[in-house]
């Protein structure tokens, strides 16, 4: 506080500034005088007394008048500031996969205490982190620098597990087939995703439909409602044998309709590299290249030159290439019947 002398001599003394807390009250005392008057008046007990109860709502100066019995007077200031009520803001509940961490957040209070303090990293830190193995609430106690107030907040970590997913055993398929991945899975599991998705011909949940035309490996990742994921892996082997391939033993090409070409079937099958035929005596009697299988408009009609050959068993020969890229060499017997 200023003390201010005037030309009588009388020395005032209002007292220290002072902080109190907004809602408590200071004693203010003068001295150097008889009779006092303080001003303005709102806040305080009495204002012509020497020591009033202040307890204002905000940050005032208060002037108080000290006047002696023989008349003299002379004035002093006291500023008396308020510490007022603050607001704490935190983090909103976050979600966690089991096994990781989140940072807590909370701001605009001077000192902070947070509890559980067990899961958190630093449990007087405005940001710590929080490693909690299940769903914990946390409060966070708020204190000014006067220690006047606190405020209070909660941050709820909500603690998801991470899901379990088998893929399964590894699967052999002839190219042209489909196969079925089935995994195995836990409750939690919401959404199954596979990859690579190119083969992938029909989804039914957890599992898909595959028909790839080459060895692949699938991936398969589980999440649930968390965002927790997990992975695992099958290799689907794609083969290419006589499985894939039909070839018939006879055939009549008599004009009834029935089994009148000769010609290859098959799954799977990318195209006919070649297919030769030949008589008993070696000599070939039917020849086609490069064209597609389970069509009978390539295949051989029992001609040759044009001319319908007797019945008899012919040899043939003819590689397939597979979808694969695989190529499969095949030779037999045929017999051309009536």
């Amino acid at each position: 506080a200023s003390v201010v002398e005037s030309s009588d001599d009388a020395i005032i003394s209002a007292g220290l500034d002072t902080l109190i807390c907004r809602g408590t009250g200071v004693t203010l005392t003068a001295n150097g005088a008889d009779g006092y008057t303080w001003s303005p008046p709102a806040g305080l007990s009495c204002s012509n007394c020497a020591s009033p109860l202040a307890s204002p709502d905000s940050l005032t100066t208060y002037v108080v008048k000290g006047t002696t019995l023989q008349g003299c007077s002379n004035t002093d200031t006291v500023v008396v500031n308020v510490k007022q009520h603050f607001i704490m803001n935190n983090s909103r509940g976050d979600t966690l996969c089991k096994g990781g961490s989140v940072r807590l957040l909370a701001s605009g209070a001077y000192t902070y205490a947070w509890s559980p303090a067990g899961t958190l990293s630093n449990a007087a830190s405005p940001a710590p982190l929080a490693s909690p193995s299940a769903t914990t609430t946390y409060r966070v106690i708020g204190t000014d620098d006067r220690g006047c107030f606190k405020d209070t907040g909660f941050v709820t970590v909500r603690v998801y597990p991470i899901p379990e997913v088998e893929a399964g055993a590894d699967k052999s398929i002839n190219v042209g087939q489909t196969v079925d991945l089935v995994p195995t899975i836990s409750t939690d599991v919401s959404t199954v995703y596979w990859l690579p998705t190119g083969s992938i011909v029909r989804s039914n949940f957890p599992g898909v439909t595959v028909k790839p035309a080459e060895t692949t490996e699938y991936t398969v990742e589980v999440r649930n409602a968390g965002g927790c994921k997990s992975k695992d892996k099958l290799t689907v082997f794609v083969v290419c044998n006589g499985a894939n391939v039909f070839i018939p033993n006879t055939f009549s090409p008599n004009g009834d309709g029935v089994n009148e070409v000769f010609y290859p079937r098959g799954t799977g099958l990318f195209s006919v590299k070649s297919l030769r035929i030949f008589n008993r005596w070696g000599e070939v009697v039917f020849e086609k290249t490069h064209f597609m299988p389970n069509d009978a408009s390539v295949g051989w009609d029992g001609t040759y030159k044009g001319a319908r050959l007797t019945p008899d068993v012919y040899v043939y020969t003819m590689e397939i290439i597979c979808d694969n890229s695989s190529t499969l060499t095949f030779k037999g017997n045929v017999a051309l019947i009536k």
